[in-house]
């Protein structure tokens, strides 16, 4: 009778803890697989931010540059400050005075090789005339009127003024002459003086992150 009691006892006892435990574990089951999924998240996002491609420079953020594009910062300098051609400078120079210094980027020089040949051979052309004039009026060996100076001048006199017309103006051509010369030669000059000036211009990054420009300049 006792032990049937005791039965009976024993067995609200014994589903009470076999409840108790079936809970406890399922709650257990559910704990590890929330974990396993948040750490499985985790380390899908790890490995997608290291799958992601790295920056080319250390230090680069991904956000839009938002400074302007100056022709200074791009990537290729050489593409806005080409390297000059020698010849054409020549070429150009041989056309026209100053043509290739101008053509250099020099138009100083360009200005100067223009004006001073320009004059010269100005100043050649002018006693050329002159002692054409004078030469003609040789014919009257009593004399003529000089309509220049309106004055009357002598056989003798307008002889002297043609030689020496005709002298400053074989002064005049050569030197214009040299000068064309000296223009031809030295517009390759300058055209690699120009190159030799040319600076290569490289962004760079440095360690703390922060951008420098580097120039190089030759002379």
């Amino acid at each position: 009778m006792n032990r049937n009691r005791e039965a009976a006892l024993m067995s609200p006892l014994l589903g009470v803890f076999l409840t108790l435990m079936l809970f406890l574990i399922s709650g257990f089951v559910d704990v590890n697989a929330e974990t396993d999924e948040t750490d499985t998240a985790t380390y899908t996002e790890s490995d997608t931010a290291s799958q992601k491609p790295l920056p080319f420079v250390p230090g680069y953020m991904d956000a839009p540059e938002t400074a302007p594009d100056y022709s200074l910062f791009r990537s290729h300098p050489e593409r806005y400050y080409p390297e000059l051609d020698l010849q054409k400078a020549q070429r150009l120079s041989t056309f026209m005075p100053g043509l290739g210094q101008a053509y250099a980027g020099n138009y100083t020089k360009a200005t100067l090789f223009l004006t001073v040949e320009l004059g010269t051979f100005a100043l050649a052309g002018y006693n050329i005339a002159r002692a054409l004039h004078y030469n003609e009026q040789s014919v009257f060996e009593t004399g003529f009127q000089d309509d220049r100076t309106d004055k009357f001048l002598t056989h003798e006199q307008g002889q002297a003024r043609m030689r020496n017309h005709a002298f400053f103006s074989g002064i005049f051509l050569a030197t214009g002459i040299g000068i064309h010369i000296w223009n031809i030669l030295d517009a390759p000059k300058t055209a690699e003086a120009y190159n030799n000036r040319r600076f290569s211009l490289q962004v760079q990054q440095t360690g703390s992150g922060f951008q420098s420009l580097v120039f190089t300049h030759r002379f």
